[in-house]
Order: C-alpha cells, then sequence, then structure tokens
C-alpha cells in the first residue's frame, strides 16, 4: 500500500519492493526491469515498484522509457512509484533546469514539435511526480539530502531550495556541507546524513543520480547508511536493481 502525502510518498506495507536507479534513456534495461517486475505480480500482488528518477538524456530512447513508464503507471497506478530526477526538472513552458536535454532532441526528431508534445504529454506529469519516497526505516531520493531538511513536512511540502537539495546534491566521504560543483544542490558529509537521517526517523538513504560512482551497480558510503544505485548501461558500467525484502536488501544485477 503506497499513501502519497504531498510530495513525500510513503510505503506502509509490501511483501518485496524493487529499487531502480537512474535509466538515462536504457531501453533494454528497463524492459528487462519490467519483465522481471512482472513475473513477480504473478506470484503476488503485494510487491512495489520504485524509481529513483532520471529516466531520459544521455541513452537513446529516453522518450521510449517515459512512454513506457507512464504505461505501466496507468497500467498499476497502486503498485509503481515514480520519483522525480533533476532529469525531469522543467519549468512550466518545457525548459529545461539542466544542460544539455537530449530529450528534447528526441521528441523533435520522433515525435515532432517539441513544446506541444511536452504540454500534452509530460507537463503534468513531471510535475506530478513526488521527490521522495519512505519505506520503514529507508529514504528515497533521486539526489540526496541536506541540512535544510528538518522533517517530513519539509519532504512533503518542499520549499525550491529544499527541492533543488533532494534532486541534485550528493554525498562525500568527509564531514560537512558545501555548494555542489554541479552548481545546484549540495555535497553532504557523513554528519548530516547521520543528523537528517534521525531526524526523519530513517536509518538508510537510497539514491541514484551518480551512475559514474555506482559503476558496479551500487556503491556504499557514510558507513553503509547511504547507498548509490545505478540501472543504466549508457555511462559503460553494470546495471542493478534492489530487491527490498523485509530488512534484507539484495542487489539484482541485470544481464
Amino acid at each position: 500500500m503506497i499513501k502519497k502525502n504531498g510530495k513525500l510518498v510513503e510505503v506502509i506495507n509490501c511483501e518485496k519492493l524493487f529499487v531502480v536507479g537512474d535509466i538515462h534513456g536504457d531501453l533494454s534495461v528497463f524492459q528487462e526491469i519490467v519483465k522481471i517486475v512482472n513475473e513477480e505480480w504473478r506470484k503476488s500482488s503485494d510487491v512495489l515498484l520504485l524509481f529513483l528518477g532520471d529516466y531520459a538524456d544521455r541513452g537513446d530512447y529516453g522518450l521510449e522509457v517515459i512512454e513506457g513508464l507512464k504505461e505501466l503507471i496507468e497500467k498499476h497506478p497502486t503498485k509503481v512509484v515514480a520519483l522525480k530526477g533533476n532529469h525531469e526538472d522543467y519549468d512550466e513552458n518545457g525548459n529545461p533546469k539542466f544542460r544539455p536535454s537530449d530529450l528534447i532532441h528526441e521528441v523533435v526528431s520522433k515525435r515532432g514539435t517539441w513544446h506541444e508534445y511536452f504540454k500534452r504529454n509530460l507537463s503534468q506529469f513531471f510535475s506530478s511526480l513526488p521527490i521522495a519516497a519512505k519505506y520503514r526505516s529507508i529514504l528515497f531520493v533521486h539526489g540526496g539530502i541536506s541540512s535544510k531538511v528538518k522533517s517530513l513536512e519539509d519532504l512533503m511540502f518542499p520549499s525550491k531550495e529544499i527541492e533543488e537539495d533532494i534532486l541534485w546534491s550528493d554525498p562525500f566521504e568527509g564531514y560537512g556541507e558545501y555548494p555542489n560543483p554541479r552548481g545546484a544542490g549540495v555535497l553532504f558529509g557523513k554528519d548530516i546524513t547521520d543528523k537528517v537521517l534521525s531526524l526523519l526517523s530513517a536509518n538508510k538513504l537510497i539514491r541514484a543520480h551518480q551512475p559514474q560512482k555506482a559503476i558496479n551497480g551500487v556503491f556504499e558510503e557514510h558507513g553503509g547508511k547511504v547507498v548509490t544505485i545505478s540501472s543504466t548501461r549508457v555511462y559503460n558500467g553494470k546495471a542493478a536493481l534492489l530487491e527490498i525484502h523485509g530488512n534484507v536488501i539484495k542487489v539484482r544485477h541485470i544481464l
């Protein structure tokens, strides 16, 4: 069961939770993930699928991934949750808040005019995406956290600054908080992880946003409290899927 409170999704209970990192237009990985989860749904209806954002750009089939994701959500609205990543961060006129946007060129070549397609198919979808999810003591976001986050309400009804931090921030193996070289969000150290997770009654952060860091599919830091997962091969790394069953987290590589 999922409960949406503003821009935070709470997973109340499920038998198994699958977590997907950045896809970035890797259609073959997306299709394999759907196949795996469809097989699980045949066994039990109490299985949830959670995507952590960044569905397009860098790979060649971002448009097809997004259209496939929308179709999957429409078919299984209570079993699929898609979070917003920084590559879904557009203003109401279809202007990206990042560069470059390969999706724009994809849409123009495959579907025609960008602004018309965006208004009809993407604007409402992107704006409706939540920025965080919580299951038991695990927090899920696309990018990261910052010291601005004081409570779950900050994730339910985030300020523009907090939403930017959630979409763009990265962990580093040190202490403190610093401006992110990306130009948005922050770099957050071990102490920030400990403090924010404690305030949110969580003990682990699962995020995406850095497929180069998770070149082998997953990467752990901050004493195992921060886990980065990548579900794309477009950066020449391994694609992985997390399977959470009770208190056990398993890594499943996409072959």
